[in-house]
């Protein structure tokens, strides 16, 4: 095979590549997702209910633990952390009375107001101790005779993250007609299935027609399902370290190795950073001390971006809502790891284009020489400040189970135990990400000793073989180039996912 010919070959694998890594980055942006941010949200569901005498709508509201902590001063108004039935009927009541300013309903284009007959409120047991808030309420408007439409949207915390679902009753004997829901999905947010959490329901309105001459009468109130406990979300085995009943120093010890463990699990998970960190060690020649330094550089970002987030929660939600920062930041590690993986695609290469794109991207390589070398003689050992952003991209967005731990410690007074908590996951989470590494590093050792040796050996077999699969052959001359090519798919994963996320204007 001739070198033009090789050229030309290697040249249409970087193609397909390349273009295999967007066409996956579009169809699937969702799966890079790493936190569906459960502890952050708002949770609403509206069950509309035609009776002959009344349209009924029971509404659930399901607020989270930090949102629920955020706002805990204004329902404890007495200050003495409990919150008594007399407390929770006020919250409940003048709730209630603001939600409904943001109910629409409107009976043949007609806008009908819905009065409210009940509200009760509730504080579940969350994550890590922490209290959650389950809001129920009651309105009714007058049920008008013969066939009528009917719009009904939901405008209540429009711009924060949530499971948003209506559901319309079909079993009191009123004549329904249209396309709208009957299905409780989320058994009345107190169950909400695993497979939709990253993708959860988003159903602010609904219309249909109705005839509620056939109906029955609206029975008497009853309320709706009063969960004991919170509803499972991501991250509750690490949360309830926080909240052990006695603190010997074995607890706290085995509470330790136990958020290591956490932190080594929480890299296994999808969307997480073990794929960009193998995807940068692959495409180049870095050494067993800038691997481990990555892990530290990791487990540093991560925990300081806890406890700015943290702050954040504690004393500045009135100007931003920590939530509105985890898209951005989101955004900002997935446009890193982009210019990174441009930055090594355009050294690999040797393409003019990348080369000049490469001087315009802020990370990465700062290359000089202009010659533009093949691959193999531009695979050197990487600059700090490149591991540096690598670092910096990687645990820029930090988990919120971490989050919820540091609240829940503020709360129950043990913020020694909670940092120390989470510098203990931090460091779980970078020691797998620097075994990684090394392991990568270690392979590519090998490769290079199997090249050495069977450059050395004089049996035929091995001398003509073990050449085109090691350090003088495809499989190493691709491995730099594969690096930079899967580096640019995970930036444009992490981007295009960010970018679908619902951000918020800070």
């Amino acid at each position: 095979m001739t070198f033009a010919l090789r050229s030309r070959l290697m040249i249409a694998g970087v193609v397909v590549a390349f273009l295999a890594a967007v066409f996956l980055a579009i169809v699937s942006p969702n799966r890079a997702l790493a936190h569906p941010l459960g502890n952050f949200t708002i949770n609403r569901y509206s069950r509309i209910e035609v009776y002959s005498d009344v349209v009924r709508v029971q509404y659930v509201l399901d607020v989270a633990e930090i949102p629920t902590f955020q706002q805990m001063a204004s329902v404890d108004t007495d200050g003495d952390g409990l919150v008594s039935d007399a407390e929770a009927q006020v919250f409940a009541t003048k709730t209630a009375g603001d939600l409904a300013q943001n109910l629409s309903l409107q009976l043949h284009g007609e806008s009908e107001s819905l009065g409210l007959t009940a509200s009760r409120a509730t504080f579940p047991e969350g994550q890590g101790g922490l209290q959650t808030t389950r809001l129920t309420a009651t309105y009714e408007a007058p049920a008008p005779s013969g066939l009528t439409t009917l719009g009904y949207r939901d405008g209540n915390y429009a711009d924060r993250i949530g499971w948003r679902e209506i559901v319309v009753l079909p079993f009191t004997g009123a004549k329904l007609s249209g396309d709208f829901p009957t299905r409780d999905v989320s058994s009345a947010l107190t169950n909400y299935p695993a497979d939709q959490i990253s993708s959860p329901l988003d159903t602010s309105s609904v219309s249909f027609s109705f005839d509620a001459t056939t109906a029955v009468r609206a029975p008497a109130l009853s309320d709706i399902p009063i969960a004991a406990k919170a509803p499972e979300r991501s991250g509750t085995a690490f949360a309830s370290l926080i909240n052990a009943d006695s603190l010997t120093l074995k607890v706290i010890i085995l509470a330790l190795l136990a958020a290591f463990a956490f932190g080594a699990l929480h890299v296994v998970e999808p969307g997480h950073g073990k794929t960009m960190v193998a995807a940068y060690f692959v495409g180049v020649k870095g050494t067993a001390r800038q691997a481990l330094s990555l892990g530290l550089i990791v487990a540093a970002t991560h925990t300081v971006g806890v406890l700015a987030i943290g702050l954040l929660a504690i004393f500045g939600s009135q100007y931003i809502l920590p939530e509105t920062l985890y898209p951005w930041l989101s955004l900002a590690s997935g446009l890193m790891v982009l210019a990174l993986g441009l930055r090594l695609l355009a050294q690999r290469s040797g393409g003019r284009i990348l080369h000049k794109l490469s001087h315009a991207l802020p990370f990465g390589y700062h290359h000089h020489e202009h010659d533009h070398a093949p691959a193999s003689a531009s695979s050197g050992v990487p600059p700090w400040k490149t591991l540096v952003a690598i670092g910096l991209a990687d645990g820029l967005t930090p988990s919120p189970s971490a989050l919820v731990v540091l609240l829940a410690a503020v709360s129950l007074h043990r913020i020694g135990l909670g940092i120390a908590l989470i510098v203990s996951f931090s460091v779980g989470l970078a020691t797998v990400l620097a075994g990684i590494s090394l392991g990568l590093l270690f392979f590519r050792g090998a490769m290079d000793g199997l090249s050495r040796l069977a450059s050395a050996t004089r049996v035929p077999i091995i001398s003509r073989i073990a050449p085109s699969l090691a350090g003088e052959g495809v499989i190493v001359r691709a491995l730099p180039m594969a690096g930079a090519l899967a580096l640019v798919a995970v930036g444009l994963l992490l981007t295009l996912s960010a970018l679908g996320q619902p951000i918020v204007s800070l």
